[in-house]
């Protein structure tokens, strides 16, 4: 009997041991089916975080002018602020061609063979996403092409596959992990959680090339292991492994109270390896099946309890481990659909938001919104201070939205607000609404600011049947409001070719210089006593080449808006002096009047380019009038003065354009350090004794004289206004009277052929005079 017993006790003992080892084996291998079931989802939602971040920067206004336009340095700037906001290890900009031409943080230009393979999906898909290996260190990279509207470039940014995500799959899932590429014999671990030691190991194995679970050792280590293919790359792989050391631990210690058990009596011993056997094989077969639910992603029931203290502490570790993976899921899914620094739901959640609004039905309206001159706000207090506000204007808006409303981030300044079941009318007074609160001063913890925003509003079903269409017209929306310098503009039927000729414009503006399609044109300015021709007002041209010519009322603002302003009044300064130069050589003295745009007051270094080029060309400082228009003066009256003053004290003159134009107080124009007013021609083309135009015009004359400027009336089309203009005693006079805009040549014919003619007419001036 105590042969039978003894038997019977090894028998039972070699059958727990045969459980355990199956239980152990079959968790293992749901943990690791689990856990690649987590790093799928984990990559899936890395991959889709990259894609959105890229699309951000790849839609961005200013990133995909400076790609249209090759401007290098901009580009380098845009790649390494983004890619430092996105947390991105490497972004690259590449050419229509696949031509590399900018990196982030001065990273090397990748290898051709990285770039073939990337354009060559990219060119096949629309868009690749692939692993590559740059620097011996892997990176998930994503290439998408910068449209604008055809494409202009390619982007690439990616994120490294390095030991702090390693550690971060670890954290989720609790197992190990290793970044590897295949080799010829060996595997090359670029990164792991595993010690160093056992990466040599692990590197020195074997070639790991298939997704079977395989038993290894590495080093001490005893581990089962499985391994995943990296996006686009079969020879990277995720290396996957669990630890037999790890799971046998919790029966190891019930092993030995067996044994122990077993030896206590004979008798005991067979009642209690019965007992030992329900009460270890039942919960480890409910912890398979709870293991099951978990690999198949059903986290709402709890594994059941039963059997012994140990079993049921193995339950409870499996229940904490499926609160664990459930809520890393979660935090991973909201991640992966949230803007990080503001909480709001990130562009592709707004776009699937309304996409399905859309599929319901009924009226919705799509407001787009940024922040008036935000970039000044980063470049002169910071991009903290810039955060704080971008906090408080997402705080702002939620808080002024009904909860069904949804307020999303789409990337730099820009908000969108999608209004369900608003039709046109309502949403345009919540539009409204929106704009007047966000002119509030926000409360941010150092202190209070003010903002101003503009709002774009599409409305579906009237504007678009589709989210691409209605973000489209709320962003050309965007951009009339903007163009007005403020508030909420609506849609309007026929925008879109208009924004596409913007595009294009903007896109070709660049060329239009190193294209010759630029000229100069230059109109006369007349002494309204003498009729002698005292200065001359350059004027820009363009030609396009397939659009014929463009109109500078249409293409000025363009290059405001793209930033490209500067390089184009630095173009207009130059030849204006090249030819003032040529003109004074040729003994024609002639003052020259240059238009500067309100951007130009923002560039810093225009005072120095105005020095060089009248030091170069040898014109006298006292003969260029720099003409600046009253609305842009008043933007920002102190930094204007301040840049006035240091224009003046380049030698030069100043004029204030359209003067009556703007809202300019005579406390403002005394401060300002000009020498000349120019009347508006909209109060000079119909001016009429008596009535409105001509009272302006002569108080603005008796208020400039009084002030010790001169002044001069644009615009000038009929003698009768010539007559009135000289009555008031005005300085100067231009317009199409005496002559349409003229290239220099012809300007210099003009001139010749009328000084006889302008003799005559002061003498007889100055007979009339004497009579």
């Amino acid at each position: 009997m105590i042969a039978v017993v003894a038997a019977a006790q090894l028998a039972t003992f070699a059958v727990v041991t045969l459980s355990t080892q199956r239980a152990v084996s079959s968790r293992l291998q749901q943990e690791l089916e689990v856990g690649q079931r987590v790093w799928e989802q984990f990559q899936e939602s890395r991959s889709e975080q990259l894609l959105a971040s890229a699309s951000v920067l790849a839609d961005d206004y200013g990133f995909r002018a400076a790609v249209a336009s090759g401007d290098i340095p901009t580009l380098r700037s845009a790649l390494d602020n983004h890619g430092t906001r996105i947390g991105a290890d490497l972004a690259w900009q590449f050419s229509p061609e696949g031509r590399w031409q900018a990196s982030a943080n001065d990273m090397a230009q990748p290898s051709s063979e990285v770039v073939t393979r990337l354009m060559a999906q990219a060119r096949e898909d629309g868009i690749a996403l692939q692993t590559v290996v740059a620097r011996d260190a892997l990176y998930l990279v994503v290439m998408l092409p910068v449209m604008a509207p055809e494409p202009v470039g390619w982007l690439a940014v990616g994120r490294r596959y390095d030991d702090a995500l390693a550690r971060q799959f670890h954290r989720l899932t609790g197992l190990e992990a290793a970044f590897v590429t295949n080799g010829a014999a060996t595997t090359q671990v670029h990164a792991s959680t595993l010690p160093v030691d056992e990466r040599a190991a692990l590197s020195a194995a074997a070639t790991v090339g298939d997704a079977a679970l395989r038993e290894i050792n590495v080093g001490q280590s005893h581990y089962l292991s499985t391994s995943h293919p990296l996006a686009g790359d079969g020879d990277a792989r995720v290396v996957l492994l669990d630890s037999y050391d790890r799971a046998f631990a919790p029966y190891r210690t019930l092993r030995s109270r067996i044994l122990m058990l077993s030896g206590l009596a004979t008798l005991l011993a067979v009642v209690m390896a019965v007992a030992l056997g329900r009460g270890i094989s039942r919960p480890v077969s409910r912890l398979a099946q709870a293991a099951r639910r978990i690999q198949a992603g059903d986290y709402t029931q709890a594994a059941v309890p039963g059997g012994s203290r140990e079993m049921e502490e193995l339950a409870g570790a499996f229940d904490r481990m499926q609160s664990d993976i459930a809520a890393r899921e979660e935090r991973i899914l909201h991640q992966a659909h949230h803007d990080g620094l503001t909480g709001l739901p990130n562009r592709s959640h707004a776009y699937n938001r309304l996409q399905a609004a859309i599929q319901e039905g009924g009226d919705v309206a799509v407001l787009v919104m940024d922040i008036n001159r935000f970039k000044e706000i980063n470049d002169t207090l910071g991009h903290d201070f810039g955060d704080q506000v971008l906090r408080e204007v997402a705080r702002r808006l939620r808080s002024m939205l009904d909860p069904a409303h949804l307020v999303a981030r789409l990337g730099g300044d820009e908000f969108m607000v999608l209004l369900d079941g608003l039709s046109g009318d309502a949403a345009l007074r919540q539009a409204q609404a929106l704009w007047e609160g966000l002119k509030q001063p926000l409360d941010l913890p150092s202190t209070r600011v003010s903002v101003e925003g503009s709002v774009g509003l599409a409305c579906h079903p009237r504007h678009g049947h589709d989210p691409d269409t209605l973000l489209r017209r709320a962003d050309i929306a965007l951009y009339d409001a903007k163009a007005a310098h403020g508030g909420v503009a609506v849609y309007e039927p026929g925008r879109d070719e208009l924004h596409l000729r913007q595009l294009q414009l903007m896109t070709d503006l660049r060329q239009a210089i190193r294209g010759g399609q630029l000229e100069l044109k230059f109109q006369p300015k007349l002494d309204a006593a003498s009729a002698r021709v005292q200065h001359v007002e350059a004027l820009v041209r363009w030609r396009h080449p397939t659009l014929g010519m463009v109109a500078p009322d249409e293409f000025i603002p363009l290059a405001e808006r793209s930033g490209f302003i500067h390089e184009l009044t630095r173009f207009v300064l130059d030849q204006a002096l090249s030819c003032n130069a040529a003109w004074r050589s040729d003994g024609m003295d002639l003052g020259l009047a240059v238009n500067l745009s309100a951007m130009d007051l923002l560039d810093a270094d225009l005072p120095d380019y105005i020095e060089q080029r009248l030091a170069l060309h040898g014109v006298p400082a006292a003969r260029v009038i720099l003409e600046v228009t009253e609305s842009a003066l008043m933007q920002d009256i102190e930094y204007a003065l301040r840049m006035l003053h240091r224009l003046k004290g380049c030698g030069v003159r100043l004029a204030i354009d359209d003067f009556g134009t703007g809202y300019s107080s005579l406390a403002q124009l005394k401060r300002m350090p000009v020498d000349e007013l120019k009347i508006d021609k909209s109060f000079v083309m119909q001016l009429e004794e008596g009535s409105d135009d001509a009272v302006i015009v002569r108080s603005t004359i008796e208020l400039g004289h009084n002030m010790g400027l001169s002044v001069i009336a644009e615009g000038v089309e009929n003698d009768h206004a010539l007559a009135l203009l000289r009555r008031y005693r005005c300085d100067m006079v231009q317009g199409y009277l005496f002559s349409a805009p003229l290239g220099s040549a012809d300007l210099i014919d003009w001139c010749r052929r009328r000084a006889p003619a302008t003799a005559t007419a002061t003498d007889a001036l100055s007979l009339e005079s004497d009579a």
